[in-house]
């Protein structure tokens, strides 16, 4: 009988004290439990067959379809199949990103599958309404989610319609502004800029003399290590996880790790990164990716004072926009080594400035970064009997 390291659904690891059983009719996935087996069915059914009943990959291959702005369509990129019954999405195919435009299935279904956030998530956002925007995809179908992180001062507004003109194939969005307090045991709000210039996820200026801060400086890595600490218990809620790690397999709504992906921009940027790299310290499973626009980790996680587990487990795949005075491309090669060299994709333009994402060019690697790991459920197949 096959083994298995970890449960289709949650994600829990096999253990001494936790098993993982196989699904007995086609041996392909295992669980830990019979409330994981159930809640999957509805996606594991599409590939639950007997061996002698898997079809060949030549009989699971799909196609995306775009429309253009004069209202024709055209072949956006193949989906493929993965063992699971799931799909990874390809969203580009050439020079054409889906910035602008629609992109859709090829395949039609009147099934929606939006998902609300997890209960423990919406108990820490509770009365914060005006300082976050979580939307659900655009096609009804929430199988991934995309959390943004943005700048000093900025808000998250404008990173909420970004993700929505995006339109990422079931992808639901979550902006997070850094004037929101969570409902947390401890302080759960970030930094108030002076003068009236708004929030910032962590302190990176010395606002006394108007000196950015060193990596290495106390004020910068007390702020930032707090940072973590708030956005830690929120992100392990949406994923369906407790603080230490136990995973949460009665909240149905949570999304699995790999299927949830950050996107920071300047000090969001370097939260999204560090983030990642504190996950796999604590040996839980990588997130789907991460999107780094002028920001990323500076020095070495012991700076931090985060322990590191022996069960550390691969980091989540980044990808690295660099800037020209922001994280520059020689920042960026530098501490990706401090990150894993082989898990950062560094683009970098010379003369691109500082800001967001400002060319069909960006916008192009991003959507090639996501193509390879988003994942999509086949959902014309749902409604097949058992």
């Amino acid at each position: 009988m096959t083994s298995f390291i970890r449960c289709q659904r949650c994600g829990i690891e096999a253990s001494p004290t936790q098993k993982i059983r196989a699904c007995t009719r086609c041996n392909k996935v295992g669980y830990c439990g019979k409330s994981c087996q159930r809640a999957d069915w509805k996606v594991h059914k599409l590939n639950c067959n007997k061996p002698t009943a898997v079809p060949q990959k030549e009989e699971i291959v799909t196609r995306l379809e775009k429309q253009n702005d004069d209202g024709t369509w055209e072949d956006a990129g193949q989906i493929n199949l993965l063992e699971d019954g799931m799909a990874s999405t390809s969203i580009i195919d050439g020079d054409s990103p889906t910035i602008n435009n629609s992109t859709i299935p090829s395949i039609s279904s009147t099934k929606i599958l939006t998902k609300e956030l997890p209960k423990r998530a919406q108990q820490m956002l509770q009365s914060q309404s005006n300082h976050y925007k979580y939307q659900h995809s655009k096609d009804g179908i929430d199988t991934n989610l995309l959390i943004f992180f943005h700048g000093a001062g900025d808000t998250h507004l404008p990173f909420s319609n970004l993700g929505k003109r995006m339109e990422l194939p079931q992808t639901a969005t979550l902006s997070l502004s850094a004037s929101i307090s969570l409902n947390l045991p401890d302080k759960g709000s970030f930094v108030q800029l002076p003068f009236g210039l708004g929030h910032t996820l962590f302190q990176e200026i010395d606002y006394t003399t108007g000196e950015k801060l060193s990596s290495n400086n106390t004020k910068r890595l007390t702020s930032l290590k707090h940072a973590l600490k708030v956005l830690d218990p929120l992100i392990c809620s949406l994923i369906g996880m407790q603080n230490e790690k136990r995973p949460n397999v009665k909240d149905d709504t949570a999304w699995i790790p790999e299927r949830v992906f950050l996107f920071g921009f300047s000090a969001g940027a370097c939260l999204a990164m560090e983030l990642c790299r504190m996950w796999a310290n604590a040996g839980r499973m990588p997130l789907g990716g991460a999107i780094c626009i002028c920001g990323g980790i500076h020095g070495s996680d012991e700076l931090l004072g985060i322990d590191q587990r022996t069960d550390k487990k691969e980091p989540t795949d980044i990808l690295v926009i660099t800037g020209d005075d922001d994280y520059p491309k020689k920042v960026a090669e530098q501490n990706k080594e401090l990150y894993k060299s082989s898990k950062v994709q560094i683009y970098n333009k010379k003369g691109r400035g500082n800001g967001m994402v400002n060319s069909k060019e960006e916008m192009q690697v991003i959507m090639e970064f996501l193509s390879k790991r988003l994942v999509r459920r086949m959902t014309s197949m749902e409604g097949q009997s058992r």
